[in-house]
C-alpha cells in the first residue's frame, strides 16, 4: 500500500473490532492512525439491546479521525430499485430519530462520510503541495538543463539556418575574445599573460643569445674593411666596412623576430581549440565545428604571414639605413698630433679594427633595443588587434553566397539527438503545465500552509543574506537566494540597520512564472517584508541583544531599527497599496513585524501578517501542568491589572480620561495576523495561555475585567504607580485579534521548538483558532 493512500477501514457493527481484518491491515500498514478512517457498517443490524455508541464514539477503538456509522440499502431495496436519493433520506431519518444515535447524528451517514473523506483528501494534497513543487521544479530544471545540452532546434528556411550559423560563430567568437581579453568568468588573462612573457621575456633573451662576437672578430672586421676598400683603402672612415659589418649583424634579428611571431600565432591557435570546446553548440554540429575551425585557422595563419611581413621590414629597415648621428659620433682617423706618414700603414692595425667592432656593437646593442620595443607593437596590430576584430569576417562573407543545401550540411545533426529534443520538450511542457496547476493551487486562499511555508522561507533567506554579509559570500557563492527565488520572488532591497550595519530586513518581489502569467494572482502577494530575529554571530549579536533588551521594557518603538523597518513599510504601502503587502518575521523579527502592524492597524490599514515565534513578556505560566493552579494566577494577574488600570483611569484629568477612554484595542481587533507558536518555546507560549483565558473569563461571566485588564500590561502599571513612569504605554506583545496557530508536534529541545525551521515542514500537527476581540 502506497504511503499517500488515505485508508478507510470498513468494519461491520454487528462485529467485534479486536478481530476485524480491516483494522488489523491498517494497523500493520499505518501504526499512527495518520491516514486511516474508520466506518461501521450494518447499524440498523446489530442484535436487539445492543448497540455501536462505543464504537462510534472511539472508546472501543481509538482512531484519530471520527468513526462514521453508515446505514446502506438492503439487498431487499436493491431488488426494489430504491434510488439513492431515498435511501440516503432514510439513512439520515435512521440516526436523527435513533435514541442511543441522536447525539451522534450530524456526523453519521454517507453523506458526512464523503464530506470528510472530501475535506481530508484535501487536506493532505495541499500538505503534499511543498514536496510536489519541489518534484516539479527539479524536473524542469533538468529537463531545460538537458535541453539546453542538446541545443535549439533546426529552422526549416535558409534565413533561419543562416541566423543559427551566425548566432552559434558569435558565441564561439566571444568565447574566443573573452580568453584573449580576459573576463571575470575566467578569473584572469591567461592568454595575454602568456603573450607577455613572449614579448618581454622571451624575445629579449632569443636577442642576447645572438652571437655577434662571431660577426665582429677581428679576423672578420679585417676581411669586411679590406673587402670593401678594394684597391682604393679609405680615406677617412670605412663606411662601407661599417656598413657590411652591421647589416650582417643586424641580420640575425630575423629568427628571434620570426620565433615572436610564431610563438604568438600557436597561442592564438590553441584558443581556438579552446573556445571550439567551449561552445556547446558546436558540439551539437559537427560539420560547422570543423568548418569554423578550418576557418578560424586559415585567417590566423593569413595574420601570421602579415605580422611576419611587417615584423620583417622593421629588421630589414635597420639594416638599410643607418642614422646620421652614429657616423658623427665616429672618432677620426686624423687625430691632433698624428703622424700621417704612419696612416696608411697603421690602418689595419688592431688596435684600429677593435675600435671599429666597438663602435658597431654600440649600434647594433642600439638597433636591438628598438627592436624589442617595436617587435611586439608589429606582432599586436598585425596578429592580435586582427584577431580581435576580424576574426571570422571572411566567413561571414562566404556564409551569404551559399545555397540551403549547403548551409543544412553546415548543421547536420544526428537524428537521435532530435528525436531525445522533442521528446524532452513535449516532457518539459507537460511538467510546465503541471507546475502552473500546482501554483494556482498553492497559492490559493484556503491553501494557508503555503502561506506559512513561503513566509517562512522568506524570513530564513533574511537570515542567511546576513550571514552571507559576515562570511563574504558573494555571487555563486552565495547561500541566501535560493530560499526567495524556488517561490519566484526577487530581492528588491535590504534592510540595514545603522547601528553595525547589519541587515536585519528584506523586501521581497514577486515574479510570476510564465506558469501564472495568465492566471489571477488572488491571494499571492506582490511584495513581502520579512525581519529576522536574533542572530548569534560577533558582526550582529551585541546589536540584536540589545533591542532584545528593548522588547522586554517595552521600548523596541523607541529604536532607530524599528524606524528603519517603520519607513520601508509605509512607503511599500503608499506605492503599491496594502492588499499588495505581507508582512513576516521571526521572534525578535516578529516583535518588529507585529509592532509595524499595529501601527498600520491604529491608522486603518490591516496587513496580512505571518509572525513565528512572537515573544511575549510574561512569566511562563503555560508550562505550569496544574490547571487549577494556572487558571487560578491567570484570574489573580487579571482582577489585579484592571484593578490598577481602574485607579489610574480615576487619578486622570477629565480631559486625559476622555481621550483614554477611547479603547485602542477596539480599533485593532480588525486586524487578525497569524501567529505560529510552539507550546514547549517559552518565549512564545504564553499566546496560548494568553488567548485561552480570554475566552474562559467570557464563560464565567468575567469578560469585562478580562476585556479591561487584556489592554494593560501588569508590570508597566506597576511602574507608573511607583512614579517610574509617566503613562503606562500599551504592551507590545498584547493584541486584540489573532488567528493563533499552535505547533503540537514534539520538540526535542528549546532551540527546535523556538526555531524557525519547523515552519515550513509538511508534517506538523497543527491546531489554529481564530481569536476576535469583542
Amino acid at each position: 500500500m502506497q504511503p499517500n493512500c488515505i485508508i478507510l477501514a470498513i468494519s461491520p457493527a454487528n462485529q467485534d473490532l479486536a478481530t476485524s481484518d480491516a483494522i488489523g491491515i491498517s494497523r500493520e500498514v499505518d501504526p499512527t492512525g495518520e491516514r486511516t478512517l474508520g466506518v461501521l457498517t450494518k447499524t440498523d443490524l446489530m442484535d436487539k439491546g445492543t448497540d455501536a455508541v462505543e464504537m462510534l464514539e472511539g472508546k472501543s477503538y481509538r482512531l484519530k479521525f471520527p468513526w462514521v456509522g453508515v446505514v446502506n440499502r438492503s439487498q431487499a431495496d436493491i431488488n426494489k430499485n430504491v434510488d439513492m436519493i431515498a435511501a440516503r433520506r432514510r439513512e439520515r431519518e435512521y440516526f436523527s430519530t435513533t435514541p442511543e444515535y441522536k447525539h451522534l447524528a450530524p456526523r453519521m451517514g454517507s453523506e458526512h462520510l464523503a464530506k470528510m473523506l472530501s475535506k481530508h483528501l484535501e487536506t493532505v494534497i495541499k500538505s503534499k503541495i511543498p514536496g510536489i513543487q519541489s518534484l516539479i521544479s527539479k524536473t524542469v530544471a533538468e529537463l531545460e538543463a538537458e535541453l539546453s545540452r542538446l541545443g535549439k532546434p533546426i529552422s526549416a528556411d535558409a534565413g533561419g539556418k543562416l541566423y543559427t550559423i551566425m548566432e552559434i560563430c558569435r558565441l564561439f567568437d566571444g568565447t574566443y575574445k573573452e580568453h584573449l581579453l580576459g573576463s571575470h568568468f575566467l578569473g584572469y588573462n591567461r592568454a595575454g599573460k602568456t603573450i607577455y612573457n613572449i614579448f618581454y621575456n622571451q624575445l629579449p633573451a632569443a636577442l642576447k643569445r645572438l652571437q655577434f662576437d662571431k660577426q665582429l672578430s677581428m679576423e672578420n672586421i679585417r676581411k669586411l674593411i679590406t673587402e670593401t676598400d678594394g684597391y682604393q683603402p679609405h680615406l677617412i672612415a670605412p663606411e662601407q666596412g661599417y656598413r657590411r659589418l652591421i647589416e650582417s649583424s643586424v641580420i640575425t634579428i630575423r629568427g628571434p623576430a620570426e620565433a615572436a611571431v610564431d610563438a604568438v600565432h600557436a597561442i592564438l591557435k590553441d584558443l581556438v581549440h579552446k573556445s571550439v570546446n567551449e561552445t556547446p553548440e558546436l558540439k551539437q554540429h559537427p560539420a560547422l565545428r570543423v568548418e569554423v575551425t578550418n576557418v578560424a585557422s586559415d585567417s590566423l595563419e593569413r595574420m601570421r604571414e602579415e605580422s611576419k611581413k611587417a615584423t620583417l621590414k622593421l629588421v630589414d629597415m635597420e639594416c638599410s639605413y643607418m642614422t646620421v648621428d652614429f657616423f658623427c659620433k665616429l672618432p677620426q682617423d686624423v687625430e691632433k698630433g698624428g703622424n700621417p706618414s704612419h696612416l696608411i700603414f697603421d690602418r689595419y692595425n688592431d688596435s684600429y679594427l677593435r675600435r671599429i667592432g666597438t663602435m658597431v656593437l654600440a649600434y647594433v646593442n642600439m638597433v636591438c633595443a628598438s627592436l624589442r620595443n617595436s617587435i611586439p607593437k608589429s606582432i599586436v596590430y598585425c596578429q592580435v588587434r586582427e584577431a580581435k576584430r576580424s576574426f571570422l569576417d571572411h566567413f561571414y562573407t562566404d556564409l551569404g553566397k551559399l545555397e540551403t543545401k549547403q548551409l543544412s550540411s553546415l548543421l547536420n545533426e544526428d537524428p537521435a539527438i532530435m528525436e531525445r529534443r522533442s521528446a524532452l520538450a513535449k516532457r518539459l511542457e507537460l511538467y510546465r503545465s503541471a507546475q502552473a496547476e500546482i501554483d494556482s493551487v498553492a497559492w490559493a486562499k484556503q491553501n494557508t500552509q503555503h502561506q506559512r511555508s513561503v513566509a517562512a522561507c522568506l524570513v530564513q533567506g533574511v537570515y542567511v543574506v546576513e550571514r552571507d554579509r559576515q562570511e563574504e559570500r558573494e555571487g555563486p557563492q552565495a547561500l541566501a537566494p535560493p530560499w526567495w527565488e524556488f517561490f519566484h520572488f526577487k530581492l528588491l532591497r535590504k534592510l540595514v540597520d545603522d547601528v553595525g550595519f547589519s541587515i536585519f530586513g528584506a523586501i521581497y518581489e514577486f515574479k510570476p512564472p510564465p506558469s501564472l502569467c495568465n492566471s489571477p494572482l488572488e491571494g499571492i502577494p506582490r511584495f513581502v517584508i520579512a525581519f529576522r530575529g536574533t542572530l548569534t554571530k560577533n558582526d550582529s549579536v551585541s546589536r540584536d541583544l540589545e533591542l532584545d533588551v528593548e522588547v522586554v521594557r517595552n521600548g523596541l518603538h523607541r529604536t532607530s531599527r524599528y524606524e528603519i523597518a517603520m519607513q520601508a513599510v509605509r512607503n511599500m504601502v503608499a506605492a503599491v497599496g496594502d492588499s499588495n503587502v505581507w508582512l513576516a518575521g521571526h521572534s525578535l523579527g516578529s516583535a518588529m513585524a507585529m509592532l509595524a502592524g499595529k501601527t498600520m492597524a491604529s491608522n486603518g490599514i490591516f496587513l496580512k501578517s505571518f509572525l513565528f515565534n512572537p515573544p511575549f513578556v510574561s512569566p511562563p505560566i503555560e508550562r505550569i501542568k496544574d490547571k487549577r493552579v494556572k487558571h487560578g494566577l491567570r484570574i489573580a494577574g487579571s482582577v489585579i491589572t484592571a484593578g490598577l488600570t481602574l485607579a489610574m483611569k480615576a487619578k486622570q484629568q477629565p480631559q486625559q480620561r476622555s481621550h483614554s477612554e477611547e479603547n485602542p484595542f477596539t480599533t485593532l481587533s480588525a486586524w487578525f495576523p497569524s501567529l505560529f507558536v510552539n507550546p514547549a518555546d517559552d518565549i512564545c507560549s504564553e499566546y496560548i495561555g494568553y488567548f485561552e483565558h480570554r475566552k474562559k473569563m467570557e464563560d464565567i461571566g468575567a469578560g469585562a475585567i478580562e476585556r479591561l485588564a487584556t489592554q494593560n500590561s501588569l508590570a508597566g502599571l506597576l511602574m507608573h504607580a511607583m512614579g517610574k513612569q509617566p503613562a503606562p504605554e500599551p504592551p507590545l506583545h498584547l493584541i486584540p485579534s489573532a488567528n493563533l496557530t499552535v505547533n503540537l508536534t514534539r520538540s526535542r529541545d528549546l532551540k527546535e521548538a523556538h526555531g524557525i525551521h519547523q515552519w515550513w515542514r509538511d508534517d506538523l500537527q497543527l491546531q489554529s483558532e481564530v481569536h476576535k476581540y469583542r
